[in-house]
């Protein structure tokens, strides 16, 4: 593992954008990548976290491999303990409906963690996590089960953890997904930590809010994770108003995470690739970021640039959730109220 001067990664209080942070040079680049140092609170005894807002790409496994290890290298000399990476971030994400399904397949059986080459990578994850502070490592990938079937799969690594049972399954799909891979069987994954309770999405599965709400009042999470690889564009217009959108997906990417925070006061978490597709030349949104648990995004990385966002000291808890019971606490009225609501069909009315 190379080892980086830890002076090349710097902490600072407060919160800047990372646009300012472009302007005003006020982050560094570290083995190439653009590095957004932040601290949430000034407890060090609270989890760091470090979201990677990288562009996988299709063309070049060996490449995105490569930038895996860089990307674990500046966690592991960072004192991260949590690191995230995006969706399909070693094969590169599934490409448009109409392509030769045979040659995606092939493409994505490559990529499963028992190829030479990616289990390589993931002991090299568990040698960074050995001799640093870095407990945790949200990877997604593709999963290969013992019929051949193809699953899009987030996998929880430690550093002596059984990775390929500790996953999660993605259950809903894209349409050109369904086309490549199977739908999880509806169970949830939630991980026990010694800093908070997560629960484990990806992508396509922020849009449907039943799951944010099992894992909020059932599971008692304190986070989601998400791993998406979030598409940017797609219009959306109302020309009696006068009103056109082209970047809808990205305008929703932000709603879901503030909606899914807010509505069920945890923290929502969102690791997204960013930059332009190398397949379709499409873009995908980025803007990976935090949402507090008072659906407020506390920090967020570019939405048209590489970054490895950190947020440090991160109290998931409490802090913010506690903030909102001197108004309201709706975990507690869904306990006392709605959880006694019976199940009866409404009344029904035409005028």
């Amino acid at each position: 593992m190379s080892k980086l001067d830890k002076n090349d990664v710097k902490s600072r209080e407060g919160k800047v954008s990372t646009f300012e942070s472009e302007i005003f040079g006020l982050d560094n680049k570290v083995d190439g990548f653009v590095v957004v140092d932040r601290k949430f609170s000034s407890d060090e005894s609270l989890p760091s976290f470090m979201l990677s807002n990288i562009n996988p790409v299709t063309t070049d496994v060996d490449y995105n491999l490569e930038r895996i290890k860089a990307i674990a290298d500046i966690a592991a000399n960072s004192s991260i303990n949590i690191l995230v990476f995006p969706e399909l971030s070693i094969s590169g994400y599934v490409w448009n409906p109409g392509e030769d399904k045979s040659e995606v397949s092939e493409h994505l059986r490559g990529c499963v963690n028992t190829s030479p080459k990616v289990k390589e990578t993931i002991d090299y994850l568990r040698d960074c996590m050995a001799s640093s502070h870095l407990d945790m490592v949200v990877l997604n990938n593709v999963r290969i089960d013992e019929d051949e079937k193809l699953y899009n799969t987030t996998f929880i690594i430690g550093s002596d953890n059984d990775y390929n049972e500790c996953s999660y399954d993605k259950i809903f799909l894209t349409p050109v997904e369904k086309e490549i891979f199977q739908g999880g069987n509806d169970q949830r994954l939630v991980v026990d930590t010694r800093w908070g309770r997560f629960g484990i999405t990806v992508c396509y599965d922020l849009c449907f809010v039943g799951m944010g709400k099992k894992y909020s009042f059932e599971d008692e999470v304190d986070a989601v994770i998400n791993s998406a690889a979030w598409r940017r564009d797609s219009v959306r217009e109302y020309p009696e108003l006068n009103y056109r959108m082209t970047n809808y997906y990205e305008y929703i990417w932000d709603l879901k995470h503030c909606a899914l925070a807010s509505h069920n006061q945890i923290w929502s978490i969102g690791c997204t690739c960013v930059g332009v597709f190398d397949k379709t030349k499409t873009d995908f949104c980025g803007g990976s970021g935090f949402w507090s648990p008072s659906g407020i995004p506390v920090l967020q990385a570019s939405k048209y640039y590489e970054e490895l966002l950190i947020l440090r000291n991160l109290d998931i808890t409490k802090n913010i959730r506690n903030q909102a019971v001197e108004d309201f606490d709706y975990s507690l009225d869904h306990n006392q109220i709605w959880k006694n609501v019976r199940d009866i069909s409404p009344k029904n009315f035409s005028l």
